[in-house]
C-alpha cells in the first residue's frame, strides 16, 4: 500500500528513521487496543440446573463449552456383542472438574438416520463417555464404510 508520511514522501514504506518509529508506535498502539478489546469481549456462559457443586464456587468464570468430533475416518467403532456398535469418546482435553452435560449426534453422508441411540450418552465421566448405536445387523464395518462419526458438545466447569 502507498503511504504518506509527515515529510510528504509517497512510497511503499517509511523513508526516514523518524517515519519508521512513528509507524512502529502506531502499530504497537493498534496491537494494544486490539488486545484490550479481545480481553473485554468475553462469552457469556450460564449453566442452569446442573449437578455440580462447582457452580457455587465461580459460576460464570469457570463455565466451559468444549466440542469435537470423532472424525469420519478415525472413529474407533467397536462391535457390541449381539447387534450394534459403540465408541468411547475422549474429552480429557476439555479439563472438566466434574461430569459435564453432553449432547451428541451421529454424523455421516448416508443411512445414519435409520439408527437408534445417537443421543444416548453412557458412562460419562469428566474425561470420557460412550455412545451406543443400534440398527438391526449393524457392525463396525458398516459404520466405517459410511464414515459415521460422533459430533459432541460438552458444557461443564473447568476450575
Amino acid at each position: 500500500a502507498v503511504v504518506s508520511t509527515q515529510s510528504g514522501h509517497y512510497g511503499r514504506g517509511p523513508s526516514t528513521e523518524q517515519d519508521f518509529q512513528q509507524q512502529h508506535h502506531q502499530m504497537k498502539f493498534l496491537l494494544l487496543i486490539t488486545c484490550l478489546f479481545v480481553h473485554l469481549v468475553q462469552a457469556d456462559i450460564k449453566i442452569l440446573n446442573n449437578e455440580s457443586h462447582y457452580s457455587s464456587l465461580n459460576p460464570g468464570t469457570c463455565a466451559r463449552v468444549c466440542s469435537g468430533t470423532t472424525g469420519r475416518t478415525t472413529t474407533n467403532w467397536i462391535n457390541y456383542p449381539s447387534e450394534g456398535i459403540y465408541t468411547i469418546i475422549n474429552i480429557s482435553a476439555c479439563n472438566f472438574k466434574n461430569i459435564p452435560t453432553i449432547t451428541t449426534s451421529l454424523e455421516g453422508p448416508t443411512s445414519h438416520w435409520r439408527t437408534d441411540g445417537t443421543s444416548a450418552v453412557y458412562l460419562a465421566t469428566a474425561t470420557s463417555f460412550r455412545i451406543y448405536i443400534y440398527s438391526p445387523g449393524l457392525r463396525k464395518e458398516t459404520a466405517s464404510k459410511y464414515k459415521w462419526n460422533v459430533e459432541w458438545t460438552a458444557v461443564g466447569y473447568w476450575c
